[in-house]
């Protein structure tokens, strides 16, 4: 059966075979399933742990859409994503 969500995870997703999903979508929205906590957040900087990793999104005007155990959503005017 056609999934939407996977098909656009497969196409857009940057994480490849790590313990979390990305979907980054127009600059404006990241979508993560996988998240371990939030280490950092304000309105240019939003830093969270994966199980081996951490991620930092900066930007401006960031805010916080979502966030679950495992789920958390940003959006804004996200200019950079670095994986450390």
């Amino acid at each position: 059966m056609f999934n939407f969500f996977e098909e656009i995870k497969k196409e857009l997703c940057f994480s490849g075979q790590d313990d979390y999903q990305c979907v980054f979508i127009g600059g404006t929205v990241l979508y993560v399933e996988g998240h371990k906590g939030l280490v950092k957040l304000s309105n240019e900087l939003v830093m969270f742990k994966t199980k081996k990793k951490i991620l930092s999104v900066s930007g401006t005007n960031l805010k916080l859409k979502v966030l679950s155990k495992t789920t958390l959503s940003i959006t804004g005017d996200i200019e950079h994503i670095e994986v450390n």
